[in-house]
């Protein structure tokens, strides 16, 4: 993602979101003026294979009010964990999460022709303040390729490690943020 050169101060993030219980976080979040808020997964919780059921579990969410003022007040982005992936615990093995991840990009409003979309996973990298001053987040995606555990288990998949490595170094930040 392309550089925003307005440098930042604050930087909020979050995980564990229960969409149907009471979020009294977000009002005092908002309050405190961040200009980036990071979901570090687990956004909703949506353990299922129903994509139906998970997008209409999105759209609670959205539609909290004070979400909503926090998306309204700054940029935000993310990433997912496993009950946001959809099945607890999960990975590669899950079979829908590829539409999954569509519906989580649909939540952070990804545009349709970002190349995350066309990833396998959701992993991504955001590049915000101006030169001299840059902050690289690094967003992982430890489901998509998640293995079993045992000894030679991979948990990014090929792809997103060489990806990582090439972000990392040919970056021109001064400070990197990496959320797995």
């Amino acid at each position: 993602v392309a550089a925003d050169d307005a440098p930042l101060t604050r930087i909020a993030f979050g995980s564990c979101s229960k969409h149907n219980a009471d979020q009294p976080l977000w009002d005092p979040i908002v309050a405190a003026d961040p200009d980036l808020w990071i979901w570090t997964g687990d956004i909703v919780y949506a353990v299922t294979e129903d994509m139906d059921l998970m997008r209409a579990i999105y759209a609670l969410q959205r539609a909290r009010p004070d979400y909503s003022r926090l998306v309204a007040a700054c940029p935000v982005i993310g990433t997912w964990d496993d009950h946001d992936y959809g099945v607890n615990n999960g990975g590669l093995e899950y079979p829908q999460h590829r539409r999954s991840q569509q519906l989580l990009l649909d939540f952070l409003d990804v545009d349709s022709d970002d190349e995350q979309r066309q990833r396998s996973g959701v992993y991504a990298s955001h590049t915000y303040g101006p030169p001299g001053q840059r902050l690289k987040v690094l967003l992982l995606d430890t489901r998509y390729h998640r293995q079993e555990p045992d000894s030679d288990a991979d948990i990014l998949g090929a792809e997103q490690a060489d990806w990582l490595e090439t972000e990392l170094r040919e970056s021109d930040a001064q400070i990197h943020l990496i959320v797995s």
